[in-house]
């Protein structure tokens, strides 16, 4: 583990972060909670004489489902958040530069989700007023709760990524003094911390949005225990195995090995196409942008992770194993202090300049 001024005001942001979104997204998911019994006790009032009318029975039915869609998205938002404080201090532990900048950006587009939730509520609500009127009166209160989320998010991501420069230049040093100034080696290198954190980002994001995937086609009764239903749950069980065995073919620099994940790799993909195509299709009432979304997403990262898994093996046999120690990712290093790092020469270090 590097210490220093930087790496611990990286992780503290972090922590903070983390510990403040929790608090507002679970206030967020109970509001919400108390927000969809609130219109399904006022909808009863409302339809007490007439409990069995169908578009009324509709009505209720799609406003609480479209509900139950964005409580999901505040557990996921939570779950990011979590997620991230691991992925920031992993990214601190193995000196990887790239995966630092990545948790800056990915913590603005959770910012730009929890800014989508504003809309996704107000539009909820409009829903909802058409069913029952006098909802009309319901405030969600989004000055309290999602606004205060996207500040911080955007806050901590902006001072994270001040931290970023000091960091790129501090890891940057201890890579170039460990690989040397072989630029094709720092490019070889450089292009298996992509790969490894990409690897990291999917098992997360990839896993998240298969179980989400599993439970809308749960729900809807016209997909439930169809092909697509089966095929889906199947590669949500891949997706474990594949990453397994990508680290591992990795770590012994299999040829074979990576082909074979590279070949597996692209059921995934199919899946969520067509999980895209289906959500595409339904009406955009019906529609659950949020979703649509996270699967391109989640189909960009698939993409990228083939991409990168292709350049990895290219670059095989070509003499990185013996800069790598046990954990893939590590590079053999001494400790770093704060005293040692601020007498490191600034600038641009060779491991981080492109040929």
């Amino acid at each position: 583990m590097v210490e220093s001024k930087w790496t611990r005001l990286f992780i503290i942001t972090s922590i903070v972060q983390t510990f403040i979104t929790i608090i507002i997204q679970s206030l967020v998911v109970g509001r919400n909670q108390n927000a969809s019994s609130l219109f399904q006790e006022m909808w009863q009032n409302k339809n007490i004489t007439d409990l069995s009318n169908p578009t009324a029975l509709d009505c209720k039915a799609n406003i609480v489902a479209r509900m139950y869609n964005i409580v999901g998205e505040n557990v996921i938002i939570l779950l990011s958040n979590v997620f991230l404080l691991f992925f920031c201090y992993d990214a601190i532990f193995n000196q990887n530069t790239i995966q630092i900048i990545t948790v800056v950006v990915v913590n603005y587009a959770i910012g730009i989700v929890a800014a989508i939730q504003i809309v996704e509520v107000l539009r909820w609500r409009n829903q909802a007023v058409e069913c029952v009127p006098g909802f009309l009166s319901y405030n969600f209160r989004v000055e309290f709760y999602e606004v205060p989320s996207i500040v911080i998010l955007l806050l901590c991501a902006t001072m994270m990524g001040f931290f970023t420069w000091k960091l790129y230049q501090q890891f940057g040093w201890n890579i170039y003094k460990r690989i040397g100034a072989d630029r094709n080696m720092q490019k070889i290198f450089r292009s298996m911390l992509i790969f490894v954190m990409h690897l990291k980002l999917d098992l997360f994001f990839m896993v998240v949005l298969s179980i989400v995937a599993c439970v809308v086609l749960t729900q809807n009764e016209t997909l439930k225990h169809t092909f697509l239903y089966w095929f889906h749950v199947i590669v949500t069980v891949l997706i474990f195995i594949l990453q397994a065995l990508a680290y591992h073919m990795l770590r012994e620099e299999s040829h074979l090995g990576m082909k074979i994940f590279i070949g597996l790799w692209l059921i995934p993909i199919a899946d969520f196409i067509a999980l895209l195509v289906k959500s595409i299709g339904t009406s955009a009432q019906d529609s659950w942008y949020f979703f649509i979304i996270f699967i391109v997403f989640g189909i960009i990262m698939a993409l990228l992770t083939l991409i990168w898994s292709i350049i990895v093996l290219n670059n095989f046999d070509k003499g990185l194993k013996r800069h790598l120690t046990t954990g893939i990712g590590n590079i053999e290093r001494p400790p770093v202090t704060e005293q040692t790092s601020q007498s490191q020469p600034s600038g641009r270090w060779a491991i981080d300049e492109e040929d």
